[in-house]
């Protein structure tokens, strides 16, 4: 049974991308030198064989595919990227939008405690740059919706800055900051107001 990406998501299922990557990683094998067919993963993850097709699209033109000549087409694994799917455009550049915020999520899931600048430090990439702005603002929103609690007080006078711990980590999504100034958590599905902790 094939079913709709929105239905899926809805559902709590992983996005169809990552449940093509998954599914390419385990017919890859350990040592990435078994081949396999769009058909494989279709049959494999019950997606719709356009999703897929257009997946391994852009994975062949970033080169994480290769494509044989053979009909129907077969092909390998040439590099595992990890357990995340890449994201990719169809021309297989990477899309960067929103990796910053990813990047600061995790950083502050991994570390006991943090000033912005430890998270505008942890989070800049070779191909992601977070300023201490940008950290200074997702700190200050997610401490004013409940996800952050101070450990220790900014003393601007001695040049000390506020020191934070994470104590609402729902999961390995980042948390959404709105228009609205309000913060979506698609980890629980819960909408988090200003000063209402």
């Amino acid at each position: 049974m094939r079913r709709r990406v929105d239905t899926m998501q809805k559902e709590g299922m992983t996005n169809p991308r990552q449940t093509i990557w998954d599914a390419i990683r385990e017919l890859a094998g350990e040592d990435l030198a078994k081949h396999f067919t769009v058909t494989d993963v279709v049959d494999r993850t019950g997606l719709h064989r356009k999703t897929t097709s257009d997946y391994f699209a852009c994975l062949v033109a970033a080169e994480y595919l290769a494509q044989t000549q053979d009909t129907p087409p077969r092909f390998i694994l040439r590099k595992d990227g990890g357990v995340h799917a890449p994201r990719l455009r169809r021309d297989g550049t990477a899309v960067t939008q929103g990796a910053g915020t990813l990047n600061m999520w995790r950083s502050m899931r991994v570390l006991a405690q943090f000033t912005y600048r430890d998270i505008a430090l942890h989070s800049t990439t070779p191909t992601v740059s977070v300023t201490d702005e940008t950290a200074k603002s997702f700190c200050a929103m997610l401490l004013a919706t409940g996800f952050l609690r101070v450990i220790q007080k900014a003393d601007p006078v001695k040049g000390r800055l506020a020191v934070y711990r994470l104590i609402r980590n729902d999961g390995p999504k980042p948390p959404q900051i709105q228009r609205v100034k309000q913060v979506f958590d698609p980890n629980t599905g819960k909408v988090y107001q200003r000063g209402a902790v």
